[in-house]
């Protein structure tokens, strides 16, 4: 009976090992198949989010998924912002194609895939970086969203030096 007791034991480390690697802290990250923050605060509205988020003393679930809702606003404001660009240049580039001159649109949108690798990337790496941790998701969603605004005001301040 000991030695069944034994190697049940040793069977449900080795399942619990395989099914902790499995998961989002032991394995890549895709933030792309990433279930939308509105699935965890089901039932809730933007704003009921948006206060609970900004309680203190939440736990590491409750951080990530607060985390992911600020970027997921974050991009939604940019991705409305770069509409508005795309229409801008689209509309310039017809005018200036009256001239001979060259779309810039498709640079545009080169640029704009581009920046998404590097963001990507910038923050991959900086999850990556500190090993398996709880709450490197919330530091990866974080950098999402710095560098998303960082975005979208250069896209809204094209002007503005620093």
């Amino acid at each position: 009976m000991m030695r069944a007791t034994s190697v049940f034991f040793v069977l449900l480390l080795v399942a619990n090992a395989a099914y902790a690697s499995s998961s989002i802290y032991g394995s890549e990250f895709d933030y792309k198949k990433a279930k939308p923050a509105s699935t965890y605060f089901s039932g809730k509205n933007r704003q009921h989010v948006a206060s609970f988020c900004k309680k203190e003393m939440l736990g590491t679930m409750d951080l990530s998924a607060c985390a992911q809702f600020r970027y997921e606003l974050a991009i939604e404001a940019l991705n409305k912002r770069i509409q508005v660009v795309e229409k801008i240049l689209e509309a310039d580039d017809k005018d200036n194609g009256t001239y001979g001159e060259p779309a810039a649109l498709p640079f545009f949108r080169k640029a704009q895939a581009n920046w998404e690798l590097y963001r990507d990337n910038n923050c991959y790496s900086d999850v990556y970086s500190v090993g398996q941790a709880s709450l490197r998701f919330i530091d990866f969603w974080d950098c999402m969203t710095r560098i998303t605004k960082q975005r979208l005001d250069e896209l809204t301040n094209p002007s503005q030096d620093d």
